[in-house]
């Protein structure tokens, strides 16, 4: 029975989505020194009774990116959230491999962590009923804090 339980409260969380799954569009674009920034994961985190699990987008080239949720669903809940951003490197400036593991990888931060720590952060955005487009960061040149 308590298994039974367990797999019901699971899968609850998995819900099938489409248009009544409550979600809104999230996207914006992140520059670093003014310029577009490419490989920065923007990790939204819900903060008081905003719904799931929060989500995540990672930039192009051009610096824009679209949140998902874990599920790789587009959009978010409306609610608030914490948001961190992260561009890990190699000393080369190349993108870490995405099969080993982060603890593994030879690749660090490159953006201070009043930015990229989730206890450090002090980034947030609001995402309304209707959602939309402008989550827009910008973080400025200069020397990692």
């Amino acid at each position: 029975m308590r298994r039974a339980a367990v797999l019901a409260v699971a899968l609850a969380g998995c819900g099938g989505g489409g248009a009544g799954d409550g979600l809104v569009p999230v996207s914006g674009a992140v520059t670093v020194g003014g310029a577009p920034a490419a490989g920065v994961v923007v990790t939204f985190v819900p903060q008081g009774d905003t719904p799931g699990n929060g989500g995540h987008g990672v930039t192009g080239a051009d610096g824009r990116y679209e949140a998902v949720t874990p599920y790789l669903k587009k959009g978010l809940p409306p609610g608030a959230y914490k948001v961190t951003l992260s561009l890990r490197q190699n000393a080369d400036g190349t993108a870490p491999d995405p099969n080993t593991p982060p603890i593994e990888s030879p690749a660090r931060e490159k953006l201070p962590p009043r930015y990229s720590d989730p206890e450090r952060t002090d980034l947030a955005a609001t995402v309304g009923d209707a959602g939309g487009a402008g989550y827009d960061f910008a973080v400025p040149a200069g020397k990692k804090k």
